[in-house]
């Protein structure tokens, strides 16, 4: 009974393999298989953030490492904060607060302001803002600022993570760290 089994599964084997074995004979081979030289290779791309958009001075700055917080509009879409203040405050790892009259402003985690001697009492630390490289009093409303109106975001801790050319005229100006803000081009001054 067996023997009968595997004659009867060889022949329908053998039928329905003939004929695709006489089919690969009947053709030539190809030519590109049997010789892999001659294949065509395509060239690598790898796909990058477009960066001609952003300001020089923010590459240059972002090139080296270590030195501060360096965000894209991107990395800001990635995060989807409500309101800029809130964008500040998560990358700073400080706090929003109320400083008078109606304004508000980002302390930094050091909490009180420091002098060389010691803490200067009940001074919040409150870090700089620069808009395109241009510095803007404490008071500027940071609301005003849409997120997705910036292309580009610095931030310095202190003054010894800071580039030269951001510092201040005093290092007071310095001490609890700075925000950069890049506006997209559309919403630069002209």
């Amino acid at each position: 009974m067996r023997n009968r089994f595997l004659s009867r599964a060889t022949i329908v084997l053998g039928l329905v393999l003939a004929p695709a074995a006489a089919a690969a004979q009947a053709q030539p081979p190809r030519t590109d298989s049997t010789r892999r030289d001659t294949a065509q290779r395509l060239p690598t791309a790898t796909v990058r953030d477009s960066t001609a958009a952003l300001p020089m001075a923010f590459l240059r700055r972002s090139a080296f490492k270590g030195r501060g917080k360096f965000l894209t509009a991107a990395d800001i879409a990635k995060i989807d904060p409500p309101h800029t203040p809130l964008l500040l405050a998560r990358v700073s790892g400080g706090d929003i607060r109320d400083i008078g009259n109606g304004e508000s402003a980002i302390v930094g985690n050091r909490g009180t302001r420091m002098s060389i001697t010691s803490s200067v009492p009940n001074e919040l630390c409150i870090i700089s803002l620069a808009i395109n490289e241009t510095r803007v009093p404490q008071s500027y409303d940071l609301r005003a600022i849409r997120p997705e109106d910036i292309a580009a975001l610095e931030y310095y801790n202190g003054p010894s993570s800071m580039p030269l050319e951001l510092r201040g005229a005093g290092v007071r100006d310095a001490d609890c760290g700075l925000f950069v803000i890049w506006l997209k081009e559309r919403r630069r001054p002209r």
